[in-house]
């Protein structure tokens, strides 16, 4: 009885290593290759303590239409999303150093300054909150 379940235990590993191997072997060939995206806040390098205050996600109200502020199209607005600002208070926030950090971050070298978005979304928030 003992040497007819050892049997059969293992023929049981022997099977499935034999399966085991051929599926890594002929799986790993026909597999694609897929891509892996880098979280886009590890892309730049910068004094963390200059980072400004980035949310996971929008809040429950949604996202602010960033576009409203001068200066920022759609391609930057989905940039700014995916760094986490989603809202016009967060960057009425901003001090110099974390709009310089934004700035070297997204690689729009004084458009921050130059199109003031600071004063901007802080007059957006004045006028949300009316």
């Amino acid at each position: 009885m003992a040497y007819t379940i050892i049997n059969i235990l293992l023929s049981l590993f022997i099977c499935s290593s034999i399966t085991f191997y051929f599926g890594y072997l002929f799986g790993r060939s026909r597999a694609p290759l897929r891509g892996s995206r880098l979280n886009p806040i590890f892309k730049q390098q910068g004094n963390i303590y200059n980072k400004p205050q980035i949310l996971g996600v929008p809040r429950p109200k949604g996202k602010d239409d960033l576009k409203e502020i001068q200066g920022i199209d759609s391609d930057l607005e989905k940039e700014l999303n995916d760094l986490g600002i989603f809202h016009f208070d967060q960057i009425s926030k901003w001090s110099s150093r974390n709009q310089e950090w934004v700035e070297v971050f997204l690689n729009i070298s004084g458009q921050i300054e130059s199109d003031k978005w600071v004063s901007q979304s802080v007059r957006l928030v004045d006028h949300k909150r009316k």
